[in-house]
């Protein structure tokens, strides 16, 4: 058994939801009424008070804009927008939970060293947050985290320098296991002063002819770019190349240029006001985020099953956050 043990293949829909600032608790919640038709037997086995529980379904309804039940003196029936949600959220949600207790039942009681890479982009953000999850769920692992370009990363996963790599992009390489973990959308960014329309969406032939700052390499996200650029017949503007999104976002601040991101590889830059983006169509873009590890690799069982439902969790909870 793989990674399919611990987490579903397609968990989009939970994504997508808690990049609406929905909580798993409350779906969590929904699923346990729903199951139980009633919000007494649902509160009596959450172990949670009727009126806190009421109010957690109340906010979830306010938040998707939707009702998901209708109050009847029989209990609480699903609403056609329920019914959707259930089957969407019902599978996913399970397996998160269980995910979460198989991590906990297996104990590393012997020291072990474990080696991750990750592109530049995805180093920024997760890093720090994966190193300490594993830390605390995993005291005798001695972890080594390096950051490395998609094409590098592949080569250091297939010949078993790192044991597991984030990759932008899947790999396709018959040495390597691998599993897609989410499908990130690409944005325009830019400087706060930009001439173009606030929330409109730009075409990608329009984004080709600014200043741009893209990666460096022909893998990952510059392939995505590429590809795009292909398709639509645009020759991008490139005013200078970087690897480290840290950089770029730099470097559009003091007035640079543009690039193209992830939302979540901008971080907070946006919601402070120090950078503007815009979404992209003709065509729109997007970036698988795969886990790699090489088939047959000496870290196997529990402990390497353990080790990718982690990676997988954090970078979902990151990524959706």
């Amino acid at each position: 058994m793989h990674l399919l043990q611990f987490l579903p293949v397609q968990y989009n829909e939970i994504v997508y939801l808690w990049s609406l600032g929905v909580e798993i608790r409350r779906l969590s919640y929904f699923m346990r009424i729903a199951e139980h038709g009633s919000l007494t037997k649902a509160s009596n086995v959450l172990r949670i008070a009727q009126p806190a529980l009421s109010r957690q379904m109340r906010l979830l309804e306010e938040e998707l804009g939707v009702a998901l039940f209708n109050r009847t003196a029989r209990g609480m029936r699903l609403t056609e927008e329920g019914v959707a949600l259930l089957a969407s959220v019902a599978g996913p949600l399970r397996e998160l939970e269980l995910a979460l207790q198989n991590i906990k039942s297996f104990p590393f009681t012997t020291e072990a060293n474990i080696a991750i890479g990750l592109p530049p982009g995805l180093a920024d953000i997760l890093a720090t947050k994966l190193a300490l999850r594993i830390d605390r769920e995993f005291p005798a692992i001695k972890l080594c985290i390096v950051d490395g370009l998609t094409g590098s990363l592949i080569d250091w996963v297939s010949r078993g320098v790192v044991d597991f790599a984030l990759l932008e992009g899947g790999a396709q390489h018959d040495q390597l296991h691998e599993q897609k973990l989410a499908d990130l959308p690409l944005l325009l960014a830019g400087p706060m002063d930009s001439h173009l329309p606030p929330g409109r969406a730009v075409a990608f032939a329009d984004a080709a002819k600014l200043n741009l700052i893209l990666p460096s390499h022909h893998l990952g996200l510059r392939a995505v770019i590429n590809d795009a650029a292909m398709w639509a017949q645009a020759k991008p503007n490139i005013r200078m190349e970087a690897d480290s999104a840290r950089l770029m976002r730099d470097l559009l601040k003091n007035g640079m240029g543009y690039t193209i991101l992830p939302a979540c590889y901008i971080g907070d830059e946006t919601a402070n006001g120090r950078l503007r983006t815009w979404p992209l169509d003709d065509p729109a873009l997007s970036m698988d985020i795969v886990l790699a590890s090489r088939r047959n690799s000496q870290i196997a069982g529990p402990r390497a099953r353990a080790i990718e439902a982690l990676i997988s969790l954090v970078v979902l909870e990151v990524l959706a956050g």
